[in-house]
C-alpha cells in the first residue's frame, strides 16, 4: 500500500469511526429528534400556566417574548427551532452526503449521553441546588422542563453562543482557533450561569449557586467542544432527571 493509499485509508476510516460521527450535526440531529417529539407532546398538554413555571433563563426569556404574540405564541419557539434544525440537518446531509444512520452508534450515543450525566451529577453532587426546579410540581412535569432544559439551554448556549463568540474573538483579537474556542466555552459557561437569574421567574444571585453553575457549563462546554450537541444535550437531561427524581422523592 502506497503512502497516498494508506493516508486515504486512514482518513476513511476516522471519519466513518463513532468518535467522529457521533459528534456531527447529521447524528445529534438523528439522536435528539426522539427528545424533540417527547417534548412537544408534554408541552402542548400542559397549560400556559404550568409551561411558565421554568426557573431556567433561556426558556424563561426566550418564551416570554414569543408569548406576546399570543396564547400560542409560546409554542412557536418549538415549531422555529425545529424548523431551523431541519434546515441545518438537510444542508448537513446534502454536503456530506451522510444516507444511512448506524443504529449501534445511537446507542453507543445513549450510553455515552447518560455516562456524561452521570459524571455530571458526582461531580456537582454537593450543590443539589443547580439547575433546580419548583417543588411541588408532578415527576412528569419535572421530566418534561428537563428534557427542555438540555435542548433549548444547550442548543443556545453551547452550539450557537459558543460558534457566536469563536467567530467575533477571531476576527477581533486574532488569536488561534484553539485559544478562541477556550476563551468562547468560558464566556458561554457565565452567560449560561447568568442567565438563570434573568426573567420574572429567575432566582436570586447567590455567588455560590452562580460559581456552581459556571463550572457546570464549562463541563458541558468542554463535552459538547469534544463529543458535540447530541450526547451533550443527553448529558444536561440526564443530569437533570437524577436531581429531579432525588428532589421529588425527597
Amino acid at each position: 500500500m502506497t503512502q497516498t493509499s494508506e493516508d486515504t485509508y486512514r482518513s476513511t476510516i476516522r471519519s466513518t469511526s463513532y468518535w467522529h460521527l457521533s459528534r456531527s450535526p447529521f447524528y445529534s440531529f438523528v439522536f435528539t429528534l426522539p427528545f424533540f417529539a417527547l417534548y412537544e407532546i408534554a408541552t402542548l398538554t400542559l397549560n400556559e400556566d404550568q409551561l411558565f413555571h421554568i426557573r431556567n433563563g433561556a426558556d424563561v426569556l426566550l418564551r416570554q417574548f414569543f408569548a406576546i404574540f399570543g396564547d400560542w405564541g409560546i409554542h412557536a419557539l418549538n415549531i422555529v427551532f425545529i424548523v431551523g434544525f431541519v434546515v441545518s440537518f438537510l444542508l448537513q446531509k446534502s454536503r456530506r452526503q451522510m444516507t444511512t444512520v448506524r443504529g449501534a452508534y445511537l446507542m453507543q450515543m445513549l450510553t455515552e449521553g447518560l455516562f456524561w450525566g452521570g459524571l455530571l451529577f458526582v461531580f456537582m453532587k454537593l450543590a443539589p441546588t443547580l439547575l433546580s426546579f419548583p417543588s411541588g410540581r408532578s415527576l412528569i412535569q419535572q421530566m418534561t422542563l428537563a428534557v427542555g432544559a438540555g435542548l433549548y439551554e444547550e442548543f443556545l448556549f453551547r452550539v450557537v453562543a459558543i460558534f457566536l463568540l469563536v467567530s467575533l474573538i477571531s476576527a477581533i483579537l486574532q488569536w488561534e482557533r484553539r485559544w478562541c474556542t477556550f476563551a468562547a466555552v468560558v464566556i458561554s459557561a457565565i452567560l449560561f450561569a447568568s442567565f438563570h437569574y434573568v426573567g420574572d421567574f429567575g432566582e436570586i444571585f447567590i455567588l455560590k449557586t452562580f460559581l456552581l453553575r459556571t463550572i457546570a457549563g464549562l463541563f458541558l462546554g468542554i463535552v459538547y467542544i469534544f463529543r458535540g450537541f447530541g450526547i451533550t444535550a443527553l448529558a444536561h437531561m440526564s443530569y437533570d432527571f437524577i436531581v429531579v427524581s432525588i428532589i421529588t422523592t425527597a
